[in-house]
Order: structure tokens, then sequence, then C-alpha cells
């Protein structure tokens, strides 16, 4: 009898690579189920239903027939009592108006406004027109536009949230370190939760611009004013499609979630992400963005370069102080200047936290 029938099979050769957990998709899916169970996640989904009903009725209620002709009656008043008004005013007084109007707009553009500052001096003796009153055929493709914009902060927040309470629990709870013993490799476990934060944004801005949609659809069909009111058409945006706009707030919903897990994964703490988001929003966006430098800063901010994404561009106000006083000039922020700087934002906050979460003790 041989040796190796006394003592049994041979031990393997401790050669063999031990288990070091699963696939990043495995992780990237179970992290998806995780998510999916959670409360908050419900709570959200809640919130963006009850935003975009609120929103739909409003314009549903500003949109309907009755009121679009108590509007269009208003405006007929108004017109008849301004001609009224500028039939009884002598040539002389409507000349000097329109000339110092004009001298304005021109202090406006050599004070950094440009050729923008328009004050709209040739037609300061005329009646607006009903698109200037904002009276106009309501446009499926404008409310919708509308709509989503108005909500993409809450949008944005709800994800934010969710994000950074799916990765904060599990620091309160200990799961986390139990979660690293059962896979070791903490870049692959915090990549898959950022991963799937940033994919919860994204599920919560599809829903939210897919009920946007919906709702102006319902809106528009079921409010449909009086043709003999002969109202203008809504002017279409052909430099931006409906897609594309509702795409960037999908995006920056995305990036609420993905900036949640990452704030999540720095503060380990739900209550820590709201302290510091809170006190961003006081300290930073609300007094320095307008109290430091008369608003000069707001460039360099979160907020501006959000509308600035969403909008394909937005206007400012800088205060500028002089021997005759204090003069708000407008100023634009670009489109690619948001993008750049969200994605530059972005890739800073997402290196930080992986080498934090990387060299920090867990436990």
């Amino acid at each position: 009898m041989s040796q190796d029938t006394l003592l049994g099979e041979p031990t393997r050769a401790s050669s063999v690579p031990r288990p070091r957990g699963t696939s990043f998709p495995g992780l990237v899916a179970v992290e998806l189920r995780r998510l999916w169970w959670r409360r908050l996640t419900r709570i959200a989904l809640v919130g963006v239903v009850l935003f975009v009903g609120f929103a739909s009725f409003a314009a549903f209620q500003d949109t309907r027939p009755a009121t679009i002709a108590q509007r269009v009656a208003d405006y007929n008043r108004m017109v008849a009592d301004m001609k009224q008004q500028l039939d009884a005013m002598p040539a002389a007084e409507r000349q000097a108006q329109v000339d110092e109007c004009r001298k304005q707009q021109a202090q406006a553009q050599s004070q950094g406004g440009g050729p923008g500052a328009d004050f709209g001096c040739d037609q300061i003796n005329q009646p607006p027109s009903l698109s200037q009153f904002g009276l106009v055929n309501t446009s499926r493709t404008e409310m919708t536009r509308s709509i989503a914009h108005e909500g993409v902060y809450l949008f944005g927040f709800l994800a934010f949230l969710l994000g950074a309470s799916f990765v904060a629990a599990e620091f309160a709870s200990g799961a986390m370190g139990t979660w690293l013993t059962f896979c070791p490799q903490r870049l692959r476990v915090a990549a898959s939760k950022l991963v799937v934060a940033a994919l919860g944004g994204l599920g919560i801005g599809a829903v939210a611009v897919g009920l946007t949609a919906l709702g102006a659809f319902v809106v528009t069909t079921l409010n449909r004013p009086d043709s003999s009111l002969n109202l203008p058409e809504a002017p279409a945006n052909s430099d931006d499609p409906l897609v594309l706009a509702l795409l960037r707030v999908v995006l920056v919903v995305a990036l609420g979630g993905l900036g949640g897990a990452v704030l999540g994964l720095l503060a380990r703490a739900t209550a820590g992400v709201i302290g510091v988001v809170a006190g961003y929003a006081v300290l930073v966006e609300g007094f320095i963005a307008n109290g430091v430098q008369g608003g000069a800063l707001q460039p360099w901010l979160v907020r501006l370069n959000v509308d600035a994404f969403v909008g394909k561009g937005a206007t400012y106000f800088v205060n500028t102080c002089g021997p005759d006083g204090c003069q708000g000039t407008q100023h634009t922020l670009g489109y690619t200047h948001g993008w750049v700087y969200l994605l530059v934002l972005t890739t800073a906050a997402l290196a930080a936290a992986l080498v934090v979460f990387r060299r920090r003790d867990v436990g």
C-alpha cells in the first residue's frame, strides 16, 4: 500500500489564488438591487411624481381657454389706455424719453454690457405685442422644457440624498467593514457604489423628464385656445432641440446622485453630508455669490454653471460702483464654461473620494 493511500489525497498546492470577491459587474448588480429596495428610493420617486403633478396642474390652470381669453381682454384694455396716454403726450416729451433711454443704453454697453444691453428704446412709445405680453399659443415643447428646467434642482437634490444615504448608511451600520471582508479590493467596492449612485440619479432623471413630457402632452391636449383670438405661435428654439435639453437635465440629476455618493464616502454620515450642503448653499451660494466683489465670483460657483449647462448659457449681474454710484451690469456665462466646470469638478471630487476611501481606516 502506497503512502498516498494511507495519508489520503495530497494537499493542493498553496499557489492556488484565494477568492478575491466577485467581479465588478456582479458588485454593480448587487448594489443596484440594494438601491432599488431602499425606502428612500420610493420616497424620491414619489417626490418626482408630486412635483411634476403640481407643475402640470399649474400649467393647466395658466393655459385654460377661459384664462387666456381673460388675459387677452386685459391686454386689449391696456393697449387702449396706453394709446390714449401717448396721444395726449406732446411729441417733444416722447422724443425726450427715447433720447434718455438711448443714453442709458449706451452707458450700459460701455460698462461691459456689450451689444446685448438692448433697452428697446425704439419701442418705448409703442404698446407691447401679444408675444411680448406673454400671450402665445401653448407650445408643448416649451412647456416640457420649462417644467423640466424648473424641477432640475429638486430632482438633483432627491438623487443627491439617495446617493449620500446609500453610501453613508453603510459606514453608520458597520456594513462597509463586512463588505470589505468579502471583497477586500477597496477601489472596486467604492467604484461600484459610485456607479450605482450615478445610475440611480440617471433613473430619477429619466422618470422625471418622462413624466414631464407626459404632463405637457396632457395639458396641451386638453387646453386649446380659441382660434378666434389669433394668438401668435410660440418662438421655436432651433438652436437647442428638446431632446438635448432633456438629456442635459437627466445628466445633471445623475451628477446629483454621484455627488451624494462622493460626499458620503468623504463624510461617512448622512447628517454630515446634509450639513456640508446646507452650509455651502447658505454661505457660498447665498452670501459669497452676491456679497463678495459685487457678484463677480458667480462664474466659479456651482449653481450658475449648472444653469449654464442646462439652459445652454446663463446670465448674471455684477454690481460695479463708481463716483456716480453703483450699477448692476448683466453678463453671460457660456454653455462651454458650464460643462467644462462640471466635468473638472466631478473628476476632482471622484479622485478625492477614492483616495480617501482607499487610505482611511473603515472601522
